[in-house]
């Protein structure tokens, strides 16, 4: 009779470390400035000659302060809904096969 060896492999389990990231979403309110237009009316004054009278008539013109329409933008704040992403790590022990080398003996 003879004698056969046969080198089998053997699969050997081992742990290894896994790194898993998992997005996630943050919903947060941040007020933005908006303009909102208004128009003010304001009186407009004109200029317009008086006469006095005294002992002898004379006409005087008198200067009148005039007053100009002015558009004033005033601004208005309003909330806006953003969206903030934020990235998360998580670590995650996995089982990863290792092999093994084992002599097995065969009889023949």
């Amino acid at each position: 009779p003879q004698i056969q060896e046969e080198i089998v492999h053997v699969p050997k389990i081992m742990q290894q470390e896994r790194i898993q990231q998992q997005m996630v979403e943050v919903v947060v309110e941040v007020p933005v400035p908006m303009v909102q237009e208004e128009i003010v009316h304001v009186p407009k004054i004109m200029l317009q000659k008086r006469i006095s009278q005294q002992l002898v008539e004379e006409v005087v013109e008198v200067p009148v302060p005039m007053i100009q329409e002015e558009i004033v933008h005033v601004p208005t704040i309003i909330t806006q809904e953003r969206i903030v992403q934020h990235m998360v790590e998580m670590i995650v022990e996995v089982p990863v096969p290792m092999t093994q080398e084992e002599i097995v003996h065969v009889p023949m």
